[in-house]
């Protein structure tokens, strides 16, 4: 049996009442994350373009735009949901994928879910499934598809969401293989738009990518239905010949689930996840030695050689770059003792004590360490040569270190809050928390989509 068949086969397979417990548990978790990201997400400029467009589309209202009080066609809310959710980048990663699972499928699941009338047990499985997938072939596409400069929440998210809409539709083996080929014929998005609106579009554009694949895929339209392991297929191509390993797509397929094993990790800063172990070093740093940034000459930051390839604005002009700026976000802990949604304005980045300082912060990389995983360290060097010194293996919110309950809820409020009226927070996040019981999820879809307090599209 083939990848792609076996992939299918799984999809179709797999239903609530075979996922365990635990990844019932972790995938709710995941997906009050996500939501809450995605309304906070939907207050950037970047997303009230998008909402607009997709309102100025038009069609048949099958699913709420978080945010905007409008419904549209299910793949238009999935483009601006998903643009929304990835908007912050403060949303969820997955090392599998080298990327962010939730965005690209939560989306989906909300959008079909609403349009289909779903059960929160069918969207808890769909999410699930959809996530799976986008993380098994991840595991197995291999180091070039992300060296070279695809971005992985854009190319495996589209499959992934792809599988999710699949689950929903009901598709049958035949026409989620279908699904498949179609999706990975609409993937794409790269990563030199780190740090524009663009990649939070990314997220969008799998989910529709995914929806729209299933969609055409359940109406009879064909693609190839061995998409992953052909020698011109989506492996091949995208990943390189000789780079990926087929086997490792398939061999652990739901045993146990990606979101329990190697689990999701949750993000407690609204920036990039590989700015994340740093931040952790310095808060640490600030908290116990309580540095002045007047009296700093030099941060220094000791990571592998990967975290550059990521954090390609070293002098960053908007808050989007300063998402993706590790010396940013050095400095504004420095000066703010905190790295909070606050901490990423257009002002706030361009504020020249910021500018000045972040210039004293580099990059250190030790030779021969490739492939290890090592803690990354902080060290501040004060000009009366003081110098404090910090480690972090595991980020906060890593699932050796997770955000604890409390923790999750409360960032669910935070991001919230600011769309949300504080009656309809907590009810979104009461069915969040009991989304297996939740009969139609269109109830809280409508919530999260038609209650907005602060701004309408």
């Amino acid at each position: 049996m083939g990848t792609t068949e076996q992939i299918a086969r799984f999809i179709v397979d797999t239903n609530y009442d075979n996922i365990p417990a635990e990844a019932v548990r972790t995938a709710k978790d995941a997906i009050m994350d996500g939501l809450g990201v995605t309304l906070a997400g939907s207050t950037e400029p970047g997303s009230e373009i998008m909402a607009q467009y997709v309102k100025e589309l038009g069609g048949a209202a099958q699913a709420g735009v978080i945010g905007s009080g409008s419904k549209v066609p299910a793949p238009s809310a999935a483009l601006a949901n998903g643009t929304m959710a990835h908007a912050l980048d403060y949303d969820d990663v997955l090392t599998l994928m080298s990327g962010h699972p939730t965005v690209p499928v939560l989306p989906v699941v909300l959008a079909l879910g609403e349009m289909c009338h779903s059960s929160g047990k069918d969207v808890l499985a769909a999410y699930i499934i959809g996530v799976e997938v986008e993380g098994r072939i991840g595991s197995g596409i291999g180091r070039r598809h992300y060296a070279v400069g695809w971005h992985s929440t854009a190319t495996l998210g589209s499959l992934g969401a792809a599988a999710a809409a699949a689950k929903l539709l009901g598709l049958g083996v035949a026409e989620t293989r279908m699904a498949l080929g179609i999706a990975a014929s609409e993937a794409g998005g790269l990563r030199q738009n780190f740090g524009t609106m663009t990649k939070p579009f990314h997220a969008g554009n799998a989910a529709k990518n995914g929806i729209v694949a299933a969609m055409l895929a359940q109406k009879g339209f064909t693609a190839d239905e061995s998409i992953l392991e052909t020698p011109a297929g989506f492996c091949a191509v995208l990943g390189g010949e000789g780079e990926y390993d087929l086997a490792r797509m398939t061999g652990n397929l739901g045993n146990p689930f990606a979101v329990v094993e190697p689990g999701l990790d949750m993000k407690p800063y609204p920036c990039c996840r590989i700015t994340h172990r740093c931040i952790d070093a310095i808060l640490h740093i600030i908290e116990e030695h309580h540095p002045q940034a007047e009296e700093v000459t030099e941060v220094e930051c000791k990571t592998s050689a990967f975290s550059p390839q990521v954090l390609i604005h070293h002098r960053p002009k908007t808050a989007l770059e300063g998402k993706f700026s590790m010396e940013y976000c050095m400095a504004r802990a420095l000066l703010d003792g905190k790295i909070k949604l606050a901490q990423f304005s257009e002002e706030k980045v361009l504020e020249p004590k910021v500018q000045e300082l972040l210039q004293r912060v580099k990059y250190v990389h030790p030779e021969g360490t490739e492939g290890q995983r090592l803690p990354e360290v902080v060290t501040v060097k004060l000009r009366d040569g003081r110098q404090y010194s910090h480690e972090v293996l595991l980020a906060k919110g890593s699932p050796g270190n997770p955000m604890t309950i409390a923790e999750l809820q409360v960032k669910y409020r935070d991001c919230a809050n600011l769309v949300l009226s504080p009656e309809d927070t907590e009810r979104s996040l009461e069915l969040v928390t009991h989304l297996e019981e939740v009969r139609d999820i269109a109830e809280l879809a409508d919530l999260v989509a038609s209650k907005s307090k602060v701004h309408a599209v």
